[in-house]
């Protein structure tokens, strides 16, 4: 069975290319790229790349859901800003598809859209995307060209397959999602844990056992009888 990947149906006459890098991700964290899939037009201005990151978790409660999506929209756009050359703009359009444009010039011509996934296998979130932008920021500033409209379809038509349901979350996290939810119990309970562990602390404890010997009694003085004559 094949890994959770997006499957993005590449334009009629692209063709593959190494010419869009990779952005950095957070290597330390365990995150590694399981896919990456990069296409241009025949006329090299516009191109489409569809990729997906693992990272290892604990399991998933929906608490996590907001910054594992944040990330998401920001790997989509630093893979776009890999296309065009600059700083990518991302802000939600129709149908669930991003925007593209330049972050120097947020209100200017739409230069690309993306589309974000979350998925999961066994012990790993996946976050995914497929986009597509000019190649250079400066070639979008008035129609856009045919190319970008035929990978535009490709984005919106663009799906998450083989992912799993979200891996269960264990006994840590689930006390640690509860706690947020729940501080004042937490914290009463912790504080009633710190004064037990005290008081086990107290009573359990091995006792020094005494070092002090009693002083030996000075001997008696023989009494003498002193004869009076």
């Amino acid at each position: 069975m094949r890994p959770p990947h997006v499957a993005a149906d590449v334009p009629a006459g692209w063709v593959a290319t190494d010419d869009v890098a990779k952005p950095k991700i957070a290597e330390a964290s365990g995150a590694a790229f399981v896919q990456w899939q990069a296409s241009q037009s025949a006329n090299g201005d516009a191109a489409l790349v569809s990729g997906c990151v693992a990272t290892p978790i604990p399991g998933w409660v929906e608490d996590m859901r907001p910054a594992v999506e944040a990330r998401t929209v920001a790997l989509a756009g630093a893979a776009t800003s890999k296309i065009a050359g600059g700083p990518i703009d991302a802000r939600p359009a129709e149908n669930g598809v991003l925007a593209l444009r330049a972050a120097s010039d947020v209100t200017g011509p739409v230069i690309g859209r993306a589309r974000t996934f979350v998925g999961f296998d066994e012990s790993h979130v996946l976050t995914c995307f497929a986009t597509c932008a000019a190649k250079s920021i400066g070639s979008l500033r008035h129609e856009p060209s045919g190319s970008l409209d035929a990978c535009e379809r490709a984005v919106t038509a663009a799906r998450l397959e083989g992912a799993l349901p979200p891996p269960e979350a264990g006994v840590a996290l689930r006390a640690a999602t509860w706690a947020v939810h729940h501080p004042r119990p937490a914290a009463m309970g912790g504080l009633a844990f710190v004064v037990v562990l005290g008081i086990l602390t107290v009573v359990v404890r091995r006792r020094p056992r005494s070092r002090i010997e009693r002083a030996p009694r000075a001997p008696e003085r023989t009494k003498r009888t002193i004869a009076r004559g």
